[in-house]
């Protein structure tokens, strides 16, 4: 699926900006802001999961690590650990295997149709979902490039 790749491009793209920058920058909060690169990236990541799987009523219960960090509507309350940092690329690595696993046992025939406050569209098929995901993906992917030149980040 043509989405899948979208999404794990930008994925790699923000996993490589992370792995060539200090946890120091990761967690430096440009001055006017209120996150930073690491919690884009969390962000990012536990939200692809709470989309497809909570939702869309697909798996309510879905426990996805680190939520409550990078949930909608927090911010950074303490610097992010190396091993926190690690903990995300894990997740965000899972990602597409997770949703394809889903697929695969046809998880998705049914969801219940969801607006996302970012694009107030209603999601009606798992396949527009991703799309979601992708396009949210994205929005977070920039404001982490954005964030890496404010702080001077090759």
């Amino acid at each position: 699926m043509y989405t899948f790749k979208i999404i794990d491009s930008i994925r790699q793209k923000a996993i490589s900006l992370i792995r060539a920058s200090s946890p120091e920058v990761l967690n430096q909060v440009p001055a006017g802001f209120n996150n930073n690169i690491i919690w884009n990236f969390g962000h990012l990541v536990v939200s692809g999961y709470s989309l497809v799987f909570k939702a869309t009523q697909v798996d309510p219960g879905f426990i996805i690590p680190l939520q409550d960090n990078y949930r909608k509507g927090s911010k950074p309350s303490a610097p992010a650990t190396q091993q926190e940092i690690d903990e995300l690329i894990r997740l965000s690595d899972a990602f597409t295997l997770a949703v394809k696993e889903a697929l695969d046992a046809n998880r998705f025939q049914e969801i219940t149709e969801y607006t996302t406050d970012t694009y107030g569209v209603p999601v009606t098929s798992i396949e527009e979902m991703l799309i979601t995901v992708a396009a949210h993906d994205t929005l977070h992917w920039q404001a982490m490039r954005d964030y890496a030149r404010m702080l001077n980040v090759n």
